[in-house]
């Protein structure tokens, strides 16, 4: 009809309006390839996010009951074995050294216990953001002494322990908040440390900032497991295979009381073997060491 009329089909395909359609055409095309490939891509998004958000809420809840495991062991633990203490002392006619024996091993579970307790509140108190402190300008020296001397006096394993204090470290924060961080890395290092490993602290000055390093010549933490080490829950190892005791709190409290320090943690491997933790806070400069403070470096077998 259209070549009767003097029109050919050639002449319609080049015609303009025949070009617009097809413009049009291939517009709506691209825009509808376009449209579908971001619906694939949020689609392909979400589902990822979905599926991320999954493992990591079943690892979180795996964390957790593995945390009740532990935290039940280690409540149940010591409190037997005061128990059978108490029993034993009661029930039989022991001589002074025998039960005064079984009573340090009870003070150490009570200590123990005391230790634990104290992780949990303060954990809580920082899940619900009520830490109060009592600030005050502390010597980090006199601190880390406590601490080395606590864990030296209670260990009964053979162990090298190694002191190095710098001159005049002061710092402004709360005590109990340092002796926990203290504490916890320094039962960290003792708990994956063999018999004979060297365990030591080292405290110095760098510019404003006054350091704390406790460091092992222990089993060492893998690159992976160095950026999951701080989170609430987290232990190193396979949680079903571990043989290691614990809750996974201790260094989850020590990064966040040091950073309420203003400070900073960092861990990084130890020469030849082991782990190093280095803590950096902030020097109350306005206070002047006491004549009775002087450099002290002693390694101690």
């Amino acid at each position: 009809m259209a070549e009767r009329k003097g029109i050919s089909s050639e002449g319609v395909m080049n015609s303009l309006e025949y070009k617009e359609i097809e413009d049009k055409l291939a517009r709506q095309n691209r825009m509808i390839y376009g449209e579908g490939a971001i619906f694939l891509l949020i689609l392909f998004i979400g589902a990822y996010q979905v599926h991320s958000g999954l493992r990591k809420e079943i690892a979180l809840n795996r964390q957790q009951r593995n945390f009740l495991l532990s935290i039940s062991h280690e409540l149940k633990s010591p409190l037997s074995s005061i128990k059978l203490t108490l029993q034993t002392i009661i029930k039989r006619q022991l001589d002074p050294e025998r039960a005064r024996g079984l009573i340090n091993n009870s003070l150490k579970d009570t200590e123990r216990l005391a230790g634990l307790v104290d992780n949990l509140l303060m954990a809580a108190k920082l899940d619900g953001e009520s830490v109060d402190f009592l600030p005050e300008d502390l010597s980090v020296n006199s601190v880390v002494e406590e601490v080395m001397a606590h864990y030296e006096n209670k260990s009964d394993r053979p162990r090298k322990i190694e002191l190095k204090l710098g001159e005049g470290l002061y710092v402004p924060g709360d005590r109990m908040a340092l002796l926990t961080i203290v504490s916890n890395l320094l039962e960290n290092a003792i708990k994956y440390s063999a018999d004979g490993d060297l365990i030591g602290a080292q405290t110095f000055k760098s510019g404003n900032k006054v350091m704390i390093r406790i460091y092992d010549t222990g089993i060492g933490i893998t690159d992976l497991e160095k950026t999951k080490i701080f989170g609430k829950f987290y232990r190193v190892g396979n949680e079903d295979t571990r043989q290691t005791k614990g809750t996974g709190l201790g260094l989850f409290l020590v990064r966040q009381l040091v950073h309420l320090h203003k400070g900073e943690i960092v861990v990084s491997d130890n020469v030849p073997k082991g782990t190093v933790f280095t803590i950096q806070l902030p020097s109350a400069e306005s206070i002047v060491r006491s004549d009775s403070e002087m450099p002290r470096s002693q390694t101690v077998s």
